[in-house]
């Protein structure tokens, strides 16, 4: 039986300029397909709480700032260059919360409170997990990127107007 099509499609990805240390910047792109409405964005992190600023944290944090505000119960496409979230997240996650949040070396789960986060949300969403792969000429993969990188670097970044054309290869 094959999936519905998802009504949202949200890719995102992030940026640790130095990895780790910082600063970071997140970029993620939510289309709805039944609105045919767009929200993007980034965020740029000098410190992430207690955590040191890294690319997989800022990775994460994309996913999570993608999927704000999405009513419960929709299907949603996450689309990520990063093998460790879509793994963390649809494999992994499982295991951990199964040993205490331990992993399969007995070592406590890096970047918990973003997973425990993540989980909360996912959990209230039909999400497909899809990897893409990372500058290799997706569109909407590379303005997530150019977000993220802007966001980590304090610069404006993409606008309408670049996302926009992208998306005709979501229709």
């Amino acid at each position: 039986m094959t999936s519905p099509r998802a009504r949202f499609v949200a890719f995102a990805d992030g940026s640790s300029l130095r990895n780790p240390g910082g600063p970071g910047g997140t970029g993620f792109i939510v289309f709805d397909r039944t609105h045919s409405a767009l929200r993007y964005g980034g965020v740029r992190f000098l410190e992430d709480g207690e955590a040191d600023v890294t690319n997989n944290r800022m990775e994460l944090r994309a996913v999570l700032q993608a999927l704000e505000g999405l009513p419960d119960g929709e299907h949603v496409q996450v689309c990520s260059d990063s093998q460790y979230v879509i793994n963390a997240l649809s494999k992994w996650i499982h295991g951990w919360k199964r040993k205490g949040w331990k992993t399969a070396q007995g070592t406590e789960v890096l970047n918990r409170d973003l997973m425990e986060a993540l989980h909360a949300r996912t959990s209230r969403l039909n999400i497909q997990w899809t990897w893409v792969r990372g500058h290799a000429g997706n569109p909407l993969n590379e303005l997530c990127d150019a977000l993220a990188q802007s966001a980590a670097r304090g610069q404006a970044g993409p606008q309408k107007a670049d996302i926009i054309p992208a998306l005709k290869t979501l229709l």
